[in-house]
């Protein structure tokens, strides 16, 4: 708005100026003009009666004085017309023109090229978007290593060059005609750009939205919950503390002690005895790729299950980031010993926050997914539903729920982990890590095809 005023000002001092110099000009050139007219008024070939003369030469005077306003006034609307036209319609002018390298444009609008410019192309109302925040200052306010970047969310701002990375988020849920529009290169790539692709999604829900053998050779870095991403989106993390166990040995240490003594908190013996269920559940897709539900409904015939949710007769709050409210957690800690932590599609790599926040609390998850869960969890920490029939796992969560000693034994981490379950902590990670990516890694690279790994014949996914 400053230069705006700036250009303003100093349009119509111009005007004012030039204005001032036609009227001098003019006037000089009209005094002229009337001594002219006045000779020939006296003249005896200019046959205009004494007694006229006088009027004769006023009228002339004021027929030219009209002319010489008029185009004085022509000129200063001609250039006030083009002041407007340079503030509001810059796109026709020398500033915003196509330069004949089309990647120079950058360096024509941006001031500062120590901060990167990240723009954020769909998706953005996705949860991990929302709750890292744009501009400049959040990186800031969120902790980052390095703070030299702008998130953006406004994909009509500038040319599509002038940004340094642009993120695609790839969804299931914000799925429009504008989110489903990919970015459009008409003057060709800039290679110091980085072109993303963002999910948080199996490849199962992205099937019906995306054809990926259209992304050959299109996107540079990935920025999913795959661990060999160029930017690790993970939806959680348990972070060994200093006193955390480096061997088999230390591990079985631990577990041992934890057999001695039971945990204070809520896992002690009165507060367990007092727990109304034993297995809980919360869920919100009733039939899903994984055929989790039919793995349940078995379950159901040797131990009772709670389930809570669009698929169960029990409700819990929703929360805008959440899912479901943090205290749907505590209610769950305080009146269950076994959650289910039952991922909708069997892929590699993927668990979901449903995990990590039942690690957050005083019960066991079982977990029935695709992943490696020991590359996530300490060891005897969880139980892999995986493994076990469900009649089997019935048995086991029932010797369990007799003996609070075998019980105890799955807390024995607790004092040597700590956990981050949150989408806050989740979009910290991953902007944060770009960022720094962004000013560390000038590298050149683009993924020949995206199909494998996300694709119709991706074979992550059981």
């Amino acid at each position: 708005m400053a230069i705006c005023k700036l250009v303003s000002t100093f349009l119509v001092k111009l005007t004012l100026a030039v204005s001032d110099a036609l009227n001098q000009i003019r006037s000089k050139r009209v005094l002229d003009n009337g001594k002219d007219l006045m000779r020939n008024a006296n003249s005896k070939s200019h046959h205009v009666r004494p007694e006229k003369k006088f009027d004769y030469t006023k009228g002339i005077e004021k027929l030219l004085n009209y002319r010489r306003r008029w185009r004085t006034f022509k000129l200063v609307v001609f250039l006030l017309a083009a002041g407007v036209l340079f503030l509001f319609w810059p796109q026709t002018f020398w500033l915003q023109t196509e330069p004949e390298d089309p990647y120079i444009s950058n360096f024509l609008v941006r001031k500062d090229n120590a901060i990167k410019q990240i723009l954020i192309w769909s998706g953005t109302q996705r949860k991990e978007v929302r709750a890292f925040g744009i501009g400049k200052k959040v990186f800031a306010e969120r902790g980052c290593a390095f703070t030299q970047c702008e998130i953006s969310l406004y994909r009509w701002g500038y040319p599509i060059h002038y940004y340094d990375a642009v993120v695609v988020v790839f969804n299931d849920e914000f799925v429009t005609q504008e989110d489903l529009m990919m970015p459009e290169f008409p003057n060709g790539r800039n290679p110091n750009q980085r072109l993303i692709f963002f999910t948080q999604e199996s490849p199962t829900a992205l099937r019906s939205h995306y054809n990926m053998t259209r992304f050959n050779n299109y996107f540079n870095w990935t920025m999913t919950y795959l661990k060999k991403s160029d930017i690790p989106l993970l939806y959680g993390r348990i972070i060994p503390k200093a006193s955390a166990p480096r061997t088999p040995e230390e591990v079985a240490k631990f577990r041992r002690k934890a057999r001695q003594s039971l945990r204070k908190r809520t896992a002690n013996t009165a507060v367990r005895r007092k727990k109304k269920g034993k297995v809980a559940w919360m869920v919100s897709h009733c039939w899903t790729h994984s055929m989790r539900e039919l793995y349940v409904m078995e379950l159901k015939k040797y131990i009772d299950v709670d389930v809570y949710g669009k698929c169960g007769n029990l409700t819990c709050p929703i929360h805008a980031l959440h899912s479901s409210d943090p205290q749907c957690y505590t209610m769950l800690q305080s009146n269950y010993k076994f959650y289910l932590a039952f991922e909708n599609s069997l892929c590699k790599d993927y668990v979901t926050e449903k995990f990590f926040k039942i690690m957050a609390h005083d019960i066991i998850p079982v977990v029935y997914g695709g992943a490696d869960y020991s590359k996530y969890a300490p060891p005897y920490s969880y139980i892999n539903a995986g493994k076990f029939e469900p009649k089997e796992l019935a048995d086991y969560l029932n010797l369990l729920d007799a003996n609070d000693t075998l019980y105890n034994e799955y807390f024995w981490w607790k004092d040597h982990y700590r956990v981050e379950y949150s989408v806050d902590d989740m979009s910290r990670h991953g902007f944060c890590d770009l960022c720094q990516k962004l000013h560390e890694d000038s590298s050149h690279k683009s993924y020949p095809e995206m199909s494998t790994d996300w694709g119709e014949e991706s074979k992550r996914c059981a």
